[in-house]
Order: structure tokens, then sequence, then C-alpha cells
């Protein structure tokens, strides 16, 4: 899916959410496996994921065409810490020459 996920925040808040929303549910102390508790659970999960993922596709396509979500390529290549910070980040990925997409005869 090209999904950008280097610290595995899906895996993490997502599936482990999921399934500790579940798990109160499944084990709730005294009353173990009620499948109606269990299906409050799943309504309460599926409520979150809407209202999560329907506002952050909202508010990512308002963005993308108000103001722009990419920066400029020669940005991007020199490491945006460099760019918003005026510091290097990482510096044993350092790079000493940028590629220049605007420099090329087409």
């Amino acid at each position: 899916m090209r999904l950008d996920d280097v610290v595995d925040a899906v895996s993490v808040h997502a599936f482990c959410g999921v399934w500790g929303t579940l798990a109160a549910g499944l084990f709730y102390s005294g009353d173990l496996f009620n499948t109606y508790r269990i299906m409050i659970q799943a309504i309460g999960i599926a409520t979150a994921f809407i209202w999560g993922f329907g506002t952050a596709s909202i508010t990512y396509l308002l963005l993308a065409r108000i103001m722009g979500i990419r920066s400029n390529a020669i940005h991007e290549q020199r490491g945006l810490d460099l760019t918003e910070h005026n510091e290097i980040g990482y510096p044993e990925f350092q790079q000493l020459h940028a590629f220049n997409p605007d420099s090329l005869n087409r």
C-alpha cells in the first residue's frame, strides 16, 4: 500500500488498541465473554475508527488543497532538519550535493 510507517505507529496504536478494547470486554471481571459487552466494545472500536479516519482524511484533503503538503524537492533531498531547523538531524546520511531537477535540460 506504500505506507510510510517507520515507527510502526499503525501496528502499535491501531491493532493493539483494538485488541485492548476488545479484551476489556472479553475478560471483564465476573462476567467473562458476555456477547453484549463485546458488541458494545466493537461498536466503540468502529466509532473511533470512523471518527479518527474521517476527521484525519478531511484535514489531510483540506491541507493538500489549501496549502499543499509536499516540500520542495531540493529541501526533501537535503533533509527538512536542515531546511526547517538549520541543523543536520542524521549526519551519517548527509550528502554533499543535492540533485536539482530545475537544472535539467528538458
